[in-house]
């Protein structure tokens, strides 16, 4: 029989073994990065009476496998305290273990998750999606100090099953307009482009849909193939992650951003770049549980959409964006990080659709005209500009094809 590790609340009778993983840990890990005077610290810090109290209190877990004590933790309140893992253990997921467990039964009670961050340990929380809030030094002897940050999560993975208001709310619309759901959610397109301003203007002069559902919008579905449709996409992250919220409670399976960009190096006014995912610089992906500094689009869609372009003759560029919140200011470090990072454009709504989508287990893609440029001296606007309504015109053909 296999043992695997299981978390159980600590006992006093554990606490020789917890007093020994935590102070072998200290000796091997520790030492590494920290000054003696600092490990001396952490050892009479991490005493038998410090932790008997905490364990007499119910606040002490401990990780065994089989009957042996490899990892242990500390949790008080909506503070994590003294996660240790033996080093021989370290990288198998008992850290993780141990922080999935307090982070749900915080999340009960609390709108955060607070700790004192270790150097052998920070990197590990920050992948988890803890930021540093506060920076503290502790005195220590012979003049040194002890620097640490105070770290914190305020944001968790969440079910989608627990927040199912779209649907409710969708039902409700369409009951209103004498339309049954069920029905309607078999018959809706279940691919959707989501046109911004001139491209949905551009779209709807050429007569290649009809005007045939209300819901996040006025849906149109496509003449020549009833299972595509497009509707004007909402602005800024926010409005297009509540517009996608109801076209998939309406029965949408691949949402398709086509919006205008800011273009970076690399790229001129007319260009279309065709995004891999979102650098995100908003709040709205972090609300839908993203930690990461990405958020992709689907491969499997943004394949096809490169494919389709190259059999319509478009030339695009592909790699990845930034989504903003704040169009207007677009500082020159920020605009230096993200150039950094290689990012073809910049607009306001990508991350937004693809966090909404995704935390939806919707496909979701995007893909950009580029309408200014401020990469040169000064910024290019090219509203009005042949070669601008010239790609408008271009795409809109083709995504018009596209079956």
């Amino acid at each position: 029989m296999i043992n695997k590790p299981i978390i159980i609340q600590a006992k006093t009778a554990l606490l020789s073994e917890i007093y020994e993983l935590i102070h072998r840990t200290i000796e091997e890990i520790y030492t590494k990065y920290y000054s003696d005077e600092a490990v001396r610290f952490f050892l009479e810090l991490h005493s038998k009476k410090n932790i008997l109290k905490d364990i007499s209190d119910g606040k002490v877990y401990v990780v065994t496998l089989g009957r042996d004590v490899i990892g242990t933790g500390t949790l008080d309140g909506d503070h994590i305290k003294r996660l240790f893992v033996l080093p021989r253990f370290q990288g198998q997921g008992i850290g993780t273990l141990i922080m999935d467990r307090f982070e749900s039964e915080i999340i009960k009670n609390y709108g955060a998750a607070w700790l004192d961050s270790s150097l052998p340990a920070g990197k590990f929380y920050s992948s988890r999606g803890y930021v540093a809030k506060e920076y503290k030094e502790h005195k220590l002897e012979n003049d040194k100090v002890l620097a640490y940050e105070i770290m914190c999560r305020n944001n968790f993975p969440i079910d989608p099953n627990e927040y199912n208001a779209p649907s409710q709310l969708v039902r409700r619309e369409m009951e209103l307009q004498g339309i049954d759901f069920d029905k309607m959610r078999e018959a809706f397109p279940k691919r959707l482009y989501l046109l911004a301003d001139s491209l949905y203007d551009t779209m709807l002069a050429k007569n290649v849909g009809t005007l045939t559902y209300h819901v996040g919008g006025e849906v149109y579905v496509m003449n020549h193939d009833n299972c595509v449709g497009f509707v004007k996409g909402e602005m800024c992250s926010p409005g297009i992650a509540t517009q996608a919220e109801d076209l998939i409670a309406a029965g949408a399976q691949e949402l398709i951003h086509v919006g205008f960009a800011g273009g970076r190096v690399g790229t001129r006014i007319g260009d279309v770049v065709i995004t891999n995912g979102a650098f995100n610089d908003t709040a709205v992906a972090g609300l839908y549980g993203y930690n990461g500094e990405i958020v992709e689009t689907s491969k499997a869609l943004t394949d096809f959409l490169c494919k389709e372009m190259e059999t319509k003759g478009i030339k695009y560029h592909r790699g990845y964006h930034w989504t903003t919140d704040a169009g207007y200011v677009e500082t020159n470090w920020r605009i230096k990080y993200f150039e950094n990072k290689g990012v073809l454009c910049v607009e306001m709504e990508g991350a937004g659709l693809f966090s909404a989508a995704g935390f939806r287990f919707c496909h979701a893609a995007g893909i950009y005209v580029i309408s200014d440029s401020d990469a040169g001296d000064d910024w290019d606007l090219g509203w009005g500009e042949n070669v601008l309504e010239t790609s408008i015109d271009k795409v809109t053909n083709a995504i018009a094809m596209i079956e």
